[in-house]
């Protein structure tokens, strides 16, 4: 059974992703905020991350990934950034275009379709 872990400071948004992974037979942990959530993955190894951008600050999400990318020991954790912050902010950012600026394996702009969610968790993990 494959770990994910969730970091996302809206408690509604992490309950339903839970709800859609948890029916899946994942087993779900969370973080409500960036510091945390890296400290959950250092302590839990999880298979695979989803993580939102604006948290405690506008760009933490980023902030995160980057942390983990560059760990030796997460580097290898594949990352789904789960996001808002092209509607919020206007910017838009690809994985195409940005990916040198983007250490993250998807980028999905909220809302994402619990089917469509299922779909990329499940390729990330045939990756890894």
């Amino acid at each position: 059974m494959s770990k994910i872990l969730i970091i996302d400071d809206d408690a509604d948004m992490v309950e339903a992703i839970k709800i859609v992974l948890e029916s899946k037979g994942f087993k779900v942990i969370s973080a409500n905020e960036g510091d945390a959530g890296y400290k959950k993955a250092e302590a839990e190894r999880p298979d695979l991350v989803i993580l939102d951008v604006m948290m405690k600050t506008k760009d933490q999400g980023f902030q995160v990934s980057y942390k983990l990318k560059n760990n030796p020991e997460l580097s290898k954790i594949p990352i789904i950034m789960l996001t808002s912050i092209g509607r919020e902010t206007g910017f838009r950012f690809s994985k195409e275009t940005d990916e040198d600026y983007l250490p993250v394996d998807e980028l999905v702009e909220k809302p994402i379709k619990p089917k469509d969610l299922l779909v990329k968790v499940e390729k990330l993990l045939k990756k890894k």
